[in-house]
């Protein structure tokens, strides 16, 4: 499907493709670059609270500490984020 690219260097995802993956104003979306090609994933974002906050703080302070931690994308980051707050 062919859309242009506005002067704000912004692109409307069609109706169709927004009901299909489920997306509504204000949701977050995931973008890569792969070659020539732009890649959009749905993102969730849950809520965390108090507790886990103070979780993932003392996680990322040991995390500081640890050397050459690299990640091939942000949900690999992230998946390895949540299996340290298990």
């Amino acid at each position: 499907m062919l859309r242009r690219i506005t002067r704000n260097k912004q692109v409307t995802i069609p109706k169709e493709f927004m009901e299909q993956l489920r997306l509504r104003e204000g949701d977050y979306v995931d973008l890569d670059c792969e070659g020539n090609a732009i890649r959009l994933r749905a993102v969730v974002i849950q809520d965390f609270n108090h507790a886990d906050y103070e979780k993932l703080a003392a996680k990322l302070d040991t995390l500081k500490k640890e050397q050459g931690m690299h990640f091939k994308d942000s949900n690999s980051a992230r998946k390895h984020l949540k299996s340290l707050m298990d």
